[in-house]
């Protein structure tokens, strides 16, 4: 009997408690972003997942260099200047000097990774110097005359930074991060990460003026610092690419040392495209017949000091940043 009165006054609430309940799923619909079911077809209004074509990501991958109120890419005539060709000729008139209110852009690459030739060619081929974080008295006595010269100043095209990748080595997030502003246009400088290691390691034992092409004894390759440095800096290889790849917001450029030695000309038309700046013929030709420039190092010996181990580290890590440079639909870094 007690059982039966029991159901019949929860049959007489049944009512009430429905009621309740339908109120507290309105309620909760109401405070949740929750919405009808998306149609087929998306509505002008409806909300829609990112995709391939509007993913922040990769707006950059076309941008180009949108250049300040007040940039016109004017040169300082009364400033330094430095006369990059001078033999006799139509080539000797040519001078490099400074800008005026010139638009910041960043040149990142690991180093040894063909900056300074990077430089030496868009300053032959623009006649405004390019700056550095960084001021070297042998590339400054050598024409480079925008080393030293803060970014602020807006007096070079463009700005050399290796980001967290200068000694002593970090690989601290907040490090990597804080060394290269993200909200600023970027070449992206790839080079093979072996070919770049070696040229590193050169440069790190190296001292004087010639360091930047000289060469040193086989043996300093077979120590334990040698093992320790490939290890750290295949490591800051891929790091730095990855962060710029992933971190940067404004249009990044992405260029592969190996494809600008195979047709320097064609991809410095590409850069001064990227940088919304005009193109010198004259300056164009008179750089095909001076391509080198006095800092590049020209190794033809055939030399190969790393472990299989390191190698397939190489392997690795070339693989997974072409993996983004794939996703991202910049060229992937070109077999040796």
């Amino acid at each position: 009997m007690v059982l039966l009165q029991r159901l019949y006054r929860m049959k007489s609430r049944l009512p009430v408690m429905m009621t309740v309940m339908m109120i507290m799923m309105v309620f909760c619909c109401s405070r949740l972003p929750c919405r009808l079911p998306v149609p087929l077809e998306p509505q002008p209004d409806t909300c829609v997942a990112s995709t391939a074509l509007n993913h922040p990501l990769l707006q950059r991958t076309n941008g180009k260099v949108q250049r300040m109120p007040g940039d016109v890419l004017e040169v300082d005539l009364e400033g330094a200047s430095w006369q990059p060709w001078t033999e006799p000729g139509n080539c000797s008139k040519y001078l490099t000097r400074f800008g005026r209110r010139l638009s910041p852009v960043l040149l990142v690459s690991l180093p040894c990774s063909g900056n300074t030739w990077l430089r030496y060619l868009l300053e032959g081929a623009t006649g405004l110097f390019t700056g550095s974080r960084y001021f070297d008295d042998h590339l400054h006595h050598g024409g480079f005359l925008g080393e030293g010269v803060t970014m602020d100043k807006g007096r070079t095209l463009l700005h050399k930074t290796h980001g967290a990748t200068l000694e002593p080595f970090t690989h601290d997030l907040l490090s990597r991060y804080l060394e290269v502003d993200p909200n600023l246009p970027t070449v992206l400088l790839i080079r093979d990460p072996a070919r770049a290691v070696l040229s590193y390691y050169k440069l790190v034992k190296l001292i004087g003026g010639d360091r930047h092409r000289a060469e040193i004894p086989e043996s300093k390759f077979r120590s334990e610092e040698f093992r320790d440095f490939v290890t750290d800096v295949t490591l800051l290889w891929e790091e730095l690419a990855m962060d710029r790849l992933l971190w940067t917001t404004k249009p990044l450029y992405v260029l592969h040392y190996e494809d600008l030695t195979a047709n320097p000309i064609h991809h410095l038309r590409l850069l001064l495209d990227f940088l919304s700046v005009p193109t010198d013929e004259g300056r164009l030709t008179c750089l095909a017949a001076h391509l080198d420039g006095s800092f590049r190092r020209n190794s033809s010996r055939a030399f190969d000091p790393f472990t299989q181990e390191e190698k397939l580290r190489f392997v690795q890590a070339v693989t997974r940043v072409n993996n983004l440079l794939r996703l991202l639909g910049y060229p992937l870094i070109p077999t040796p």
